[in-house]
């Protein structure tokens, strides 16, 4: 059992690689052209969708998130989605979930063979801090929601500490646009930092997703900048960990 699924699972990822290589080096460069940002994050959304698919049709994996939270993710428009970061596909599940959104991706991501093209077609890349920001809030007013994991990357399960950036804050703030976060727990463990990814147990893994109430950045609105970031991470913290972790901002 435990090889069938480290077989399966194998499949995914090198369907999942070279999906993306075709996505970004066949359909992209037209798209480009046009300058069909939309269209390109559509794209991505319905290859998303259909890996989330196979993975609940194939028993390898599956998403539960309730009606009331479902709803919540599919109105979510202009705003900045923050959710914690355990494994190595929450991108893929929160974007199949929301109506037309684009993620913060880092350098790294930008130079992987397989992932380059779309990451750099249908993502905003945090090489350049300033012109991200920039970006983002560009993408925010147009109605197109930014997904953030203030942890940067994937953290371990047992990490008895997260450090979070404040990025995030800083553009919700900047932007002027409500935050949305957003809990990820994946029962048992897979794809986790530092974990095989062959190793996915022997029972189908599920992802736990929480949508939670909007936080609005007004509610600071006579704090510094950076003030009023370090408050909104400390919210963000608690509601999506409750107080079991006390990430540095």
């Amino acid at each position: 059992m435990h090889l069938a699924r480290s077989v399966l699972g194998g499949f995914f990822f090198v369907a999942y690689a070279l999906g993306s290589l075709l996505l970004g080096a066949v359909l992209f460069p037209p798209l480009a052209l046009l300058r069909a940002g939309r269209a390109k994050r559509a794209l991505v959304k319905a290859s998303w969708r259909l890996f989330v698919w196979a993975g609940r049709a194939t028993g390898l994996f599956r998403v539960e998130i309730s009606r009331e939270d479902r709803a919540r993710l599919a109105a979510a428009r202009g705003c900045v989605v923050v959710a914690n970061h355990p494994t190595l596909i929450d991108v893929v599940v929160l974007a199949s979930l929301l109506p037309d959104a684009t993620a913060v991706a880092k350098a790294a991501a930008g130079r992987n063979f397989f992932y380059s093209l779309i990451v750099k077609g249908a993502f905003l890349m945090n090489d350049d801090p300033a012109r991200l920001v920039d970006e983002a809030v560009e993408l925010l007013a147009s109605g197109v929601s930014l997904m953030v994991f203030p942890e940067g990357t994937r953290t371990p399960v047992d990490a008895k500490e997260r450090q979070w950036r404040r990025g995030a804050a800083q553009i919700a703030i900047r932007a002027r646009t409500p935050l949305l976060p957003v809990s990820v727990v994946c029962e048992p463990p897979v794809l986790a930092k530092g974990q095989p990814w062959h190793d996915l147990a022997g029972r189908t893994a599920v992802w736990r997703i929480r949508a939670h109430e909007m936080i609005d950045p007004d509610a600071f609105p006579s704090a510094p900048a950076r003030t009023a970031s370090i408050a909104l991470m400390g919210i963000l913290r608690r509601t999506i960990f409750g107080d079991v972790h006390s990430p540095r901002c």
